[in-house]
């Protein structure tokens, strides 16, 4: 598990083009688990369900 520095450093290295071999040797990393991180940052949030309506009917 990375920390959230090194997630941070992972994210800017990305966005400024650099690739995910060289992000990995340089932080003593796995590749998968850069990749991983990159992954997780484009992929969207999931939706939260609405949540459920109430009523004041009286139930006895």
């Amino acid at each position: 598990m990375a920390s959230a520095r090194i997630i941070d450093i992972i994210q800017r290295w990305h966005k400024a083009g650099y690739d995910t071999a060289t992000t990995a040797r340089l932080l003593k990393m796995d590749k998968r688990e850069v990749q991983d991180i990159i992954d997780a940052e484009t992929r969207p949030a999931p939706n939260k369900p609405a949540p459920p309506e109430f009523s004041d009917v009286p139930l006895f």
